[in-house]
Formats: structure tokens, sequence, C-alpha cells
């Protein structure tokens, strides 16, 4: 029986081989369904499907404003993924990064572009509830200062 409920995402990309290629040997996602069209992806048990479109929305410059990915449980699971990360040659949006320091909403980043300009995040909050509470800390993001 599968865990309730599971999350999807479809996100759209330029070419669905370089996508495969990139997220099941590189990223070492799962590979489902595929059509000439789109192709299905399992992500840390959730479902990605990869869409081809033509003509894919305008490249950005840093995380913001589209980009997701995981947040890992351990830290030992998030440098296992950017050992993977590394040994495979996926490129990176941004050096790995500590996000605030020295707050309760401390976390360890790693950013990744897939072939289509997709930009992933991956990440280890130091305080787990920092993941959906903290509801008092207004801090989300930063979008003003180093993507």
């Amino acid at each position: 029986m599968l865990p309730s409920p599971l999350f999807h995402l479809a996100f759209p990309v330029s070419d669905l081989e370089a996508t495969e290629r990139w997220y099941v040997q590189g990223l070492g996602c799962r590979r489902g369904r595929r059509s000439a069209e789109a192709l299905v992806l399992e992500l840390g048990g959730h479902q990605l499907v990869a869409h081809l479109e033509r003509v894919l929305p305008p490249a950005q410059k840093g995380i913001y404003p589209r980009h997701f990915g995981l947040v890992f449980a351990t830290p030992q699971e998030l440098n296992a993924l950017e050992r993977r990360a590394h040994e495979q040659g996926l490129r990176q949006g941004c050096e790995p990064r500590w996000r605030f320091p020295g707050t309760p909403l401390e976390h360890r980043s790693v950013f990744l572009i897939d072939p289509s300009g997709n930009w992933l995040e991956f990440k280890h909050y130091v305080n787990p509830e920092a993941i959906t509470g903290l509801e008092d800390h207004q801090q989300v993001g930063e979008r003003g200062g180093n993507q």
C-alpha cells in the first residue's frame, strides 16, 4: 500500500531523452511510463511528470520564482545527494550553502539545474520544525539577497 497522499509535480522540458538521462542516471530517480510527449519519474517516493514543450518559459537567473526538490531528514542524505550530483557532473545552480545561519530556520541547500533549465533545491533543516512550522518567523527565501 502506498503512503497517502503522494505529491505530484508536472514541469516543462525541451528534450525527453536528456531529461531521462539527467533524472535517472544523474539524480537516481526511478523511470516510470513514457510517451512521445511525457515522462513519469519517481523522486523521493513522489511523482514527477516531465512534459515536452516546444517553447519553454524564460530562463531564470536564480532560484526564483520556480524551483522544486526534496527536504531530507538527515544531513547525511543531503551529503549523499551532493556527492552523487558531483560524481554525475550535474550542473549546479550556485554553490551549496547554509541559509539563515544561527536562526531556527537554518538549513543547508544544494541547487541543481536540469537540461531544460528547471531549478531544483535539495535541503536539510537543522530544526525539523522549520520545514512547515515556526509561523512567528517572517523569513521565507532570500529573494532580495544572494540567489
